[in-house]
């Protein structure tokens, strides 16, 4: 990984343990995985949402489901036709809904968020643009209090704001802890 990458990610972990309040139950982690030719690298956060709760999820859903904000930096790495190198930086923010199920232990995470491409073009495939939207589904699983692991897979594409829009399928492994 780019030693300038890795200084923006601890930054924003930083930021985001100094900002987040100790009531927004928040989670910070690492990703690592990839797919389609790339490899991926990412740090997120995520915490509870308050007004998303109280308006968009509690109306609709049993307490077994929660809405969040999760904010993730996600760096993909691949190769272009003649072997060279080639990468961009995603940046993915939006609400996330969490359903514990069977237990709290046991849960999977729901998201649809939008997603901004440092570059648009990585490993050959044109994303059409740096506008993109990210769908992803996560099974995780909390063996300690403060310990996550889990299992995600996503989509990434534009939907149709752009022409091409090929869409990439990567999958990962979320190792987070727990505030």
């Amino acid at each position: 990984m780019h030693p300038s990458f890795i200084l923006r990610l601890c930054l924003i972990a930083l930021g985001l343990t100094l900002y987040l309040p100790a009531h927004a139950d928040p989670t910070v982690g690492t990703r690592a995985g990839g797919g389609e030719g790339l490899r991926l690298y990412s740090l997120f956060g995520r915490w509870q949402a308050p007004w998303l709760q109280e308006h968009a999820v509690a109306p609709f859903f049993s307490d077994r489901v929660q809405a969040y904000w999760d904010l993730s930096v996600e760096r993909w790495e691949g190769e272009d036709t003649a072997g060279e190198a080639n990468s961009s930086e995603v940046y993915i923010v939006g609400p996330v809904v969490r359903i514990n199920w069977p237990s709290r232990r046991l849960f999977l995470l729901v998201g649809v968020q939008p997603s901004y491409m440092t570059h648009s073009v990585i490993d050959d495939d044109d994303m059409g643009g740096n506008l993109q939207f990210t769908s992803h589904a996560e099974l995780a699983w909390t063996p300690i209090n403060r310990l996550t692991l889990g299992l995600r897979g996503q989509h990434t594409s534009n939907s149709r704001l752009y022409k091409p829009n090929p869409g990439m399928n990567l999958a990962s492994v979320t190792l987070a802890y727990n505030f």
